[in-house]
């Protein structure tokens, strides 16, 4: 079973870190695709430095930025078995692979195992954030359970290997979603709703774990910026949902406005109606400004009124109308 390991990253200072985790992994049979974006050179350096020692490591690189367009050009260079993907701000444990390898081969039925993102302590630095995902034990089966998912599970872009045939028919990442597109986060939820769409069973465990090393955001600016894209990806998702028929998208509206007026009348905090305020902006803005532009093509993927041309007959899922399952709000 080879693994193929792809890290998306436009950072060439945290870079290093990750790559050197995956060349200690305990299991040896992998290759790593590191796909740089953008202006390069110092991480095509780094990337090609290491790669004249260690031939399993390559660097791919694309002018645009992305990190699901990043993840598709990994996987179709891809030659292994299992496709695993991690970011560039975190470093996988020795047994990483090990234990995702293990998962697998243990329920061939499974498609995706997906693991634990844990956050380093905290500097102390405030205001701060760090994205962090310890999911249960559990097994996802969409099918034997009306497409409800046990308590506790989930994965999350950062952490998670899926069989390759099973990529190839779920299709591509949705390219204008997640971090570096015009609505930054939320890529992995809608990758994870087209798998239960067609009924693969998913896998979590906190026992293959990624630290986000490096992935504390410190100070106002990082704080907001992560909160603005973290909304407005969601939002845009919403729209994806209301577009093709799915009752959930509206649902999730009205779930962020619920959830900030309720959580501001229990606590009257000023600042904190301010902060939320401004986080139900954004979402609302990523909803509008998906709805008003984009059209979900045949593949379903989001695709941009100037450049709209519906896919007949091509690789992938179409989505269709009350597909979903409407207890993922929370992802």
């Amino acid at each position: 079973m080879k693994f193929s390991v792809v890290i998306p990253t436009s950072r060439p200072t945290t870079l290093g870190a990750a790559i050197r985790s995956i060349q200690a992994q305990t299991a040896t049979d992998w290759e790593l695709l590191v796909v740089g974006q953008g202006p390069s050179e110092p991480i095509r350096e780094i990337v090609e430095a290491i790669s004249e020692r260690d031939a399993r490591v390559q660097y791919l690189h694309l002018d645009q930025r992305g990190s699901s367009r990043a993840r598709n050009a990994g996987i179709r260079a891809a030659s292994g078995d299992i496709i695993a993907l991690t970011d560039d701000d975190g470093q996988a444990r020795a047994d990483w692979l090990a234990v995702l390898m293990r998962s697998l081969a243990d329920e061939p039925e499974v498609a995706v195992v997906g693991g634990a993102l844990i956050a380093p302590p905290a500097s102390g630095v405030r205001p701060a954030r760090c994205p962090e995902l310890i999911p249960a034990e559990a097994l996802y089966d969409p099918v034997a359970s009306k497409r409800r998912p046990p308590a506790g599970w989930d994965w999350i872009g950062a952490n998670v290997a899926i069989r390759r045939e099973i990529a190839e028919q779920v299709g591509e990442w949705d390219e204008h979603l997640g971090v570096g597109s015009e609505f930054p986060s939320a890529g992995d939820t809608d990758y994870k709703l087209r798998l239960e769409a067609l009924g693969f069973k998913m896998r979590s465990t906190p026992r293959a774990v990624v630290d986000h090393t490096y992935g504390w955001r410190t100070g106002f600016k990082a704080v907001l910026a992560l909160q603005r894209s973290q909304a407005r990806g969601l939002g845009a998702l919403a729209a994806k949902l209301t577009m093709i028929g799915d009752p959930r998208g509206t649902e999730w509206l009205r779930m962020w406005w619920r959830d900030r007026l309720l959580r501001w009348l229990r606590q009257r905090e000023p600042q904190r109606l301010a902060s939320d305020l401004r986080i139900l902006w954004h979402f609302c803005n990523g909803y509008r400004t998906c709805l008003a532009n984009y059209r979900v093509d045949a593949r379903g993927l989001l695709v941009k009124f100037p450049d709209l041309r519906v896919a007949q007959g091509s690789s992938g899922v179409a989505w269709e109308k009350g597909l979903l399952p409407r207890d993922l709000t929370s992802h």
